[in-house]
């Protein structure tokens, strides 16, 4: 019963009073999750209260509820994973498009007949890269060297990196074929490698 609880309080602090409210529209309206609605209020009242705290404080609260009330905490537990469940859903599909967006914007660069557009994030990749590497090198000579007591920062030499990592880290394979990326020829220049590693 109290690991129940202890997960409904989670649950509950995670998602907050109007998640609550909202699984308690699909029984029809509960006094019950209404009590849970209010422990997770008056606990968010309480300014500097960390999230355990916090946790701490709903589970007394649900404590205090009597027995027959168990039943109707179980399904609001349950209904509280599964909107927890779509968030993370949605949240995966949302960097997943993301992910896919940037993708076609390298590619379409890639592909571009505009010189200038087709070299500029190659370019800007390279220039990150060397940026990144100079500056380790150099932030790590210059420890070596007692000029410097802390040496290179990992989350500058990651902005440093971040056009390279981008640019490399999210082209397809088929980026560093041997074949044009923009010709129509990556199928038959494949096939032609099987067959020559046939002969």
């Amino acid at each position: 019963m109290l690991s129940v609880l202890t997960g409904l309080a989670s649950l509950a602090v995670d998602l907050g009073p109007a998640a609550i409210r909202g699984v308690a529209h699909l029984f029809g309206g509960s006094d019950t999750a209404e009590k849970v609605a209010s422990a997770v209020e008056k606990a968010d009242a309480v300014l500097g209260l960390s999230k355990d705290a916090k946790q701490i404080a709903v589970t007394r609260e649900l404590q205090n509820l009597p027995p027959e009330a168990m039943i109707e905490l179980e399904r609001i537990k349950v209904e509280l994973e599964k909107q927890i469940t779509r968030r993370q859903e949605l949240e995966l599909t949302d960097k997943q498009t993301e992910h896919h967006e940037t993708q076609e914007t390298v590619r379409a660069g890639d592909k571009a007949t505009d010189e200038y557009v087709r070299h500029t994030r190659p370019l800007q990749a390279r220039q990150s890269f060397w940026a990144g590497t100079i500056y380790i090198f150099g932030m790590s000579l210059a420890k070596a060297f007692g000029f410097s007591a802390d040496g290179p920062d990992v989350s500058i030499a990651l902005t440093l990196f971040a056009l390279a990592f981008s640019y490399h880290g999210l082209r397809s394979l088929d980026g560093f074929a041997p074949y044009s990326k923009s010709s129509g020829d990556k199928v038959t220049g494949a096939i032609a490698n099987v067959i020559k590693g046939r002969k």
